[in-house]
């Protein structure tokens, strides 16, 4: 009991930090465009995640590395995802679609990891259903677009739930694993801010705006992201998934606090069948023994398809690397556009300064040293595939060719 308790707890901690997001970071939102602002919530963290790579570098391996690349691509597709939804929503909105996080987590292990949920979980999950219908029914979604892009906030926190648990499925060191999903959420929004970032549209107020960035690096990605590592082994997937239903009831509440945005009656009835079903489903799990199987299977059959072929192992980093270069070249050549026009101003930077361009100033600079860690980065990844398309070549298993004698009738 003790040992699902605690665990669900720490859980619970992780959707009351998840559900301040929406309110504390709507007001910046305004102001800064979603992905800058979201590219400056996950680079403030870079230097964490590097601090704890290098206190932690005797635990490093491929498996950490690669299990923490998919894991932080997955979560930072997710926070962008949510980061958007809030410029085409209200921040209560938004909140609501995490509550179908429970049932989708049961679809998902029922259709995908072909593990059957029990009778308990499927009345929780239709309960928290209904109850959603009444949230959404009853709040102002902002078009099909902004439902559309919450919805799918929603489902790439659950995959990311689910990922989670298969991950830590092996004896895998977590505080390296951490440090790893933490670079590359940096990595990710760096190119991505580079490439779609609508840089000229970001009017901050400083320093409300710097509190509210390392708040949300902080609060709602550093220590939900930790817990996460550290827990999800001893909690099955749609357990965390329906925990973190009670999102938008929290996220409701604060929002009516810090935003003073409010809901009819319809809408708290809703609230209240989320929690019900919540309750139902987390106390059942509490008091029985865990009877859930191990996700690891379909990931670890696919793994094994793509490391089989060779020409799949070379050609997927080929695809990517040329992916990537033709992602840099188009939207910011080379020399990047930052770097020539900073080149162009320079002579005249301390006057821009004294005019009052401080801000256009230090967005130039962060272009221009983005830019350079994307062609840097890139660079290493074409040398490291050139390293590993070799070290493949030449340990490849030879298959022996055995000559039969020739027969004579």
């Amino acid at each position: 009991m003790k040992v699902k308790i605690v665990p669900c707890l720490f859980f619970l901690l992780n959707t009351f930090l998840f559900a301040t997001y929406y309110a504390v970071s709507k007001e910046a939102l305004g102001r800064i465009e979603p992905i800058i602002f979201s590219f400056c919530e996950m680079v403030t963290l870079l230097p964490a995640g590097i601090c704890i790579l290098i206190m932690t570098r005797k635990d490093m391996s491929k498996a950490v590395i690669k299990r923490g690349v998919i894991l932080g691509s997955l979560l930072c597709l997710a926070l962008f995802t949510i980061a958007i939804a809030l410029k085409y929503t209200t921040a209560t909105s938004t909140a609501f679609f995490p509550s179908l996080n429970g049932l989708l987590a049961a679809l998902i292990a029922w259709l995908f990891f072909r593990q059957p949920s029990g009778k308990v979980t499927w009345f929780a999950g239709t309960i928290s259903a209904v109850g959603t219908v009444l949230l959404i029914s009853n709040s102002s979604m902002g078009g099909w677009r902004g439902m559309t892009i919450a919805f799918l906030g929603g489902l790439f926190f659950t995959c990311y739930v689910f990922l989670a648990d298969h991950q830590q499925q092996e004896d895998i060191a977590p505080w390296p694993l951490f440090g790893i999903e933490l670079v590359t959420m940096a990595g990710w929004a760096m190119l991505i801010a580079l490439l779609f970032g609508d840089w000229q549209s970001v009017h901050p107020s400083f320093p409300k705006d710097i509190w509210i960035i390392l708040y949300i690096a902080g609060a709602t990605t550093f220590l939900p992201t930790l817990i996460t590592v550290l827990m999800q082994k001893y909690v099955s997937p749609v357990t965390v998934s329906f925990i973190y239903i009670l999102e938008p009831i929290l996220g409701a509440i604060v929002a009516n606090m810090y935003l003073h945005e409010t809901l009819p009656l319809q809408g708290y009835l809703g609230g209240g069948l989320v929690v019900v079903g919540t309750i139902i489903h987390t106390l059942s799990v509490a008091w029985h023994p865990n009877r859930t199987r191990s996700f690891e299977s379909p990931f670890t059959l696919l793994d094994q398809r793509i490391h089989r072929s060779f020409v799949s192992l070379v050609s997927y980093p080929l695809l990517l690397l040329g992916i990537s270069f033709v992602l840099l070249y188009r939207f910011g050549g080379f020399p990047p556009g930052a770097w020539i026009e900073l080149f162009r101003i320079w002579p005249n930077l301390a006057t821009l300064l004294q005019q009052g361009n401080e801000t256009f100033v230090v967005l130039l600079f962060i272009q221009a040293i983005c830019w350079f860690i994307a062609w840097v980065t890139f660079s290493t990844m074409v040398i490291l595939t050139i390293y590993h398309i070799l070290i493949s070549l030449l340990s490849r298993p030879r298959v022996p060719v055995h000559h039969q004698p020739p027969r004579y009738s």
